[in-house]
């Protein structure tokens, strides 16, 4: 998105990009079934059976029921979430359950939160580690 406004010269038009925080709504009564793909932010209220895949974060609200299998930077669960979860950051919190398979960097499960299923943590090394531990390798002495 970007907006557009005159210059000092008159003839020219100069464009500005705008930062803008989207976030896509399931809203409650609301049931989908399929896949979804995103870049924007997913809040869920109501039904979703299928796939989901978010470059971004989901969440599923209090009254939010999905049945999927997900890839997502981040997932939040206050609702019911069953599947498959793989993310970098899992929140369960105080009202939500997560019923499934996970494979994430960071869990978290606030108290009153519930999990049932399996976990792996995700093994990922940053670029400045790989950087070291290169370093470290190729030094001879």
């Amino acid at each position: 998105m970007a907006i557009f406004g005159r210059s000092n010269n008159q003839s020219k038009i100069s464009v500005q990009p705008v930062q803008t925080s989207e976030t896509t709504v399931i809203s409650t009564g609301a049931k989908i079934e399929g896949n979804l793909n995103l870049t924007s932010k997913l809040h869920i209220d109501g039904e979703v059976n299928g796939q989901i895949f978010s470059s971004n974060s989901v969440s599923v609200g209090k009254n939010g029921v999905v049945k999927a299998d997900l890839k997502a930077e981040r997932l939040i669960i206050s609702g019911v979430f069953e599947g498959n979860a793989d993310c970098e950051t899992i929140e369960v919190l105080n009202s939500g359950n997560l019923i499934g398979n996970v494979i994430v960097k960071d869990l978290v499960i606030e108290a009153g939160g519930n999990f049932e299923g399996q976990s792996q943590r995700r093994k990922t090394q940053t670029a400045k580690n790989q950087l070291t531990d290169n370093s470290k390798t190729s030094i001879k002495k």
